[in-house]
């Protein structure tokens, strides 16, 4: 019962994982849909030594989360811009944004189901660890005020 779960999940993120890759300094709203979906982003920089998987996500908006939010949104919308922002040690919004132009890429499936999306995140996030969805869980569950 539970195999064919991990089965099914694990299918799915290579399936997420092969689609077509997008430079988020090249990518346009004709070639990522309005639909819902998950979504890995990759850091190519010298930085991360290789191509490395930083954050992955769920949305009911390809279109608006990948082009709109986390490229050209801010940190107070985007959690990925925010984890970035923090490693980056920066809030600068046209920092972060030339850092993501520069060297990030992203792939992306839709699913049509958004229960099944944020199930495919979830399973996603817990065999890959990118390290921006760990830091950022780690960060959010530090108190911010005394006591």
């Amino acid at each position: 019962m539970y195999e064919d779960e991990v089965s099914h999940y694990l299918e799915m993120m290579k399936k997420t994982l092969s689609q077509p890759t997008f430079d988020f300094s090249k990518a346009t709203s004709e070639r990522v849909p309005r639909e819902s979906g998950v979504y890995v982003i990759y850091d190519m920089s010298a930085r991360a030594l290789q191509q490395q998987i930083i954050y992955a996500g769920r949305t009911k908006n390809l279109r608006r989360r990948l082009l709109g939010d986390h490229k050209r949104g801010n940190i107070e919308g985007s959690q990925f811009r925010k984890a970035l922002g923090q490693t980056l040690e920066t809030s600068d919004e046209k920092e972060i944004s030339r850092y993501i132009g520069k060297n990030c890429t992203f792939r992306f499936m839709v699913v049509e189901s958004f229960e099944e999306a944020v199930r495919l995140e979830h399973f996603t996030t817990a065999i890959l660890a990118p390290i921006l969805n760990v830091k950022h869980k780690q960060w959010s569950n530090i108190p911010t005020h005394a006591g």
